[in-house]
């Protein structure tokens, strides 16, 4: 998983954070039901440009390397569709992210390899994939919907594959990640999935809730979990984890007062948003997101700096997102409501109330036990 609280002492303050998602291509030869990638919505509004090339990616590279930048995940769609991919993972292996570290009673300037890191479905990992993996030291996260689901899910994936890259990588010692999104499709064997990764060889877990957006939006009504759900769900992973002693995070924000969330020994939930704040992206075509799943292209690349005075990263950054009827909650200061992208996309406005939120009636009045209003 990506750490994007991973901490960096920078030599001078930065507007972006420490983590960059690049989004290396909108192709993929998965289609499955509950992608959030906005070009995956065919009746969308997202218009897919051209996509970079690899002299235009080690561009980015650079500028975003002279920003602050400490950690690079590699995405797409399917980023190994790429032929330049490695070419491109190399140059960054090349560059340098400067901090300042503490050297006695001095403080010097440390310049260190960059994180990073390569999300993939798994479906062209091989002897040689891995082999540059650990050859650029690069941390593998592989998606895993399911086992007797996979197929439906995937539109055709086979998660026998995935499962045998998984064995492989740690037969040669990688460090890999088994990326579970859990839909009302998959909850049935939600714990046999995770718990087939984790055996296989994954060291740790990063669970994904559905959420809408994309492809997914055409699938939401057989896909979308309720509250109770997602606890079941939450509950699940953290009994694997716990019998495999490992540990594993959410990536998925969860709003405190409908959602069961206690405090779990090995799973982190986190119902705070980290987009423009613990990472952004840079999509197929150069430009910036405040997160994977925003439909909204803001700047180009080259205009990056122009994001400081961008309003609606601004709204992101400054946490100047939250739905009125959240203002009175006691846990406002640690909780964002949901996913705000997906209210944005459900409802029509980044402050909208998550539809999560909004089946409560009460949810500002009710006073919160143990970390949640149920």
């Amino acid at each position: 998983m990506i750490d994007v609280n991973v901490a960096s002492s920078r030599p001078a303050v930065s507007f972006l954070p420490t983590t960059a998602v690049l989004e290396m291509t909108y192709r993929c030869d998965h289609a499955c039901l509950f992608c959030s990638c906005p070009w995956s919505d065919e009746g969308g509004d997202f218009k897919k440009g051209r996509e970079l090339d690899a002299r235009e990616w080690k561009e980015v590279l650079r500028t975003v390397s002279s920003l602050g930048v400490a950690q690079l995940c590699f995405t797409g769609g399917e980023a190994l569709l790429r032929e330049d991919l490695w070419e491109i993972i190399a140059f960054a292996r090349s560059l340098k992210d400067a901090k300042i570290v503490e050297r006695g009673k001095k403080l010097a300037l440390k310049r260190e390899p960059f994180r990073l890191y390569l999300i993939s479905n798994g479906a062209h990992v091989d002897d040689r994939v891995l082999k540059l993996c650990k050859k650029y030291r690069v941390q593998l996260s592989m998606s895993l919907p399911g086992l007797k689901t996979f197929p439906e899910l995937t539109g055709g994936g086979d998660p026998d594959k995935v499962l045998r890259a998984f064995t492989l990588a740690k037969r040669m010692g990688l460090f890999t990640v088994v990326n579970v999104t859990v839909t009302r499709k998959n909850l049935p064997e939600f714990y046999e999935t995770i718990a087939a990764g984790l055996l296989a060889g994954a060291d740790q877990l990063l669970m994904n809730v559905f959420l809408k957006g994309g492809r997914g939006l055409r699938h939401a009504a057989e896909l979308a979990l309720s509250s109770e759900e997602i606890g079941q769900a939450l509950e699940q992973a953290e009994q694997v984890l716990e019998e495999a002693g490992r540990f594993g995070s959410v990536g998925t924000e969860l709003p405190k007062c409908l959602v069961p969330v206690r405090e779990y020994k090995r799973l982190e939930v986190a119902s705070r948003c980290s987009a423009a704040t613990g990472f952004f992206v840079i999509g197929p075509s150069g430009y910036v997101r405040v997160c994977n799943h925003s439909p909204l292209d803001l700047v180009f690349y080259r205009e990056i700096e122009t994001l400081k005075n961008n309003d609606y990263w601004c709204r992101f950054t400054q946490k100047q997102y939250l739905p009125q009827r959240c203002l009175a909650c006691p846990e406002m200061g640690r909780c964002d409501g949901g996913c705000r992208e997906e209210a944005h996309i459900v409802a029509g406005a980044v402050d909208a109330v998550h539809e999560l939120v909004s089946a409560c009636d009460s949810v500002s009045a009710a006073p919160l036990k143990n970390g949640t209003g149920l």
